[in-house]
């Protein structure tokens, strides 16, 4: 018998086809999948990657990866090419199909209330599943706040972004601990028996064990699952201003949103202060680091936010945040 592996590549040998080898990059919202595709176009190995995820604003690769911003796509400085996904996956992969050179490889970074198992499911229905084959779903699990998500109105969504992976990253153990991490793998272990896990700090893994000839994930070809055409339990919103922000009020608000807004991202303009802030908020955690300085640009604060959509209310969040702004 065939490796699982192989299977499909052979084949496409064999009859002298070639299919584009998609590589879904999931997970619930603040695990790690940026900083994960990151890792992986930082090391680079030769291959045609292409890239596409849900927006520009979410993809924070380094400067000196890129080389031009031209519409939706973005050409990177190891030779590969990212593209934004607006509202159809189909048509973004058709287009990467019709380029010249088409690429060797794609990732999709998933949105965090993406069910992998309906996007695959689209796959399988769609006009290109001629042309592509899925070589890998990977699902980033942050050891931390798994639990809570689990026990969380996200329940569902979060088990089935695990039961559709073929592999799994633990990310961020080492600040979960020993015994936080081993009951999170007890239940990605009972509801993926046999699941590939590999476990990152920081949610870097070595390319060659994604997308290598002998990485983990699909030992076996798994029963294909049901696509669930339920909405996810969330919203969203976009908050922006050019009016600069009073930190301690910002500060301030955010913990009083910390029951509303369960994930935010975005880049900060706080009053005089010269260089950008990277903002992150996922659960309870919260972490600002410094960017570069704002330069000739326009200083400006651009922030997405999420939450369970039964509590979210975008007018109420909006006035919040435009009363830290300064005059």
């Amino acid at each position: 018998m065939l490796n699982p592996l192989l299977r499909i590549p052979e084949i496409q040998n064999a009859k002298g086809t070639r299919a584009l080898p998609i590589t879904l990059l999931g997970g619930f919202l603040g695990a790690g999948k940026t900083t994960l595709l990151n890792s992986l176009l930082t090391q680079g190995d030769g291959r045609g990657l292409a890239v596409l995820v849900n927006d520009f604003g979410e993809l924070n690769i380094d400067a000196k990866l890129i080389v031009k911003v031209e519409g939706q796509q973005m050409e990177l400085a190891n030779g590969c090419i990212c593209c934004s996904i607006r509202d159809d996956l189909v048509a973004g992969i058709e287009q990467l199909l019709a380029s010249n050179p088409a690429p060797e490889q794609l990732l999709i970074e998933t949105s965090g209330v993406s069910d992998p198992i309906n996007i695959v499911c689209t796959f399988n229905t769609s006009k290109i599943r001629r042309h592509i084959f899925l070589e890998n779903v990977v699902t980033v699990v942050d050891a931390v706040h798994a639990l809570d998500t689990r026990d969380s109105e996200a329940r569902e969504l979060f088990q089935r972004q695990i039961r559709g992976a073929y592999m799994i990253v633990l990310n961020r153990v080492e600040a979960a601990g020993p015994e936080q991490t081993q009951k999170v793998r007890d239940m990605i272990e009972e509801l993926l028996p046999g699941a590939s896990i590999f476990e990152t700090a920081d949610g870097s893994v070595p390319l060659a064990i994604l997308l290598g000839e002998n990485r983990l994930g699909q030992h076996a070809f798994r029963p294909e699952l049901s696509a669930d055409t339920r909405a996810h339990p969330f919203s969203s919103m976009v908050y922006r201003s050019t009016r600069p922000i009073r930190r301690a009020e910002f500060v301030r608000v955010m913990k009083e949103l910390a029951s509303t807004v369960y994930r935010a991202k975005g880049f900060l303009n706080f009053k005089n202060y010269p260089l950008v802030t990277l903002y992150q908020k996922v659960g309870s955690f919260q972490a600002y680091s410094n960017g570069n300085a704002w330069g000739a640009d326009q200083p400006q604060t651009d922030l997405v936010l999420i939450g369970a959509t039964a509590s979210f209310d975008p007018p109420a969040i909006t006035a919040a945040l435009d009363a830290c702004c300064a005059d």
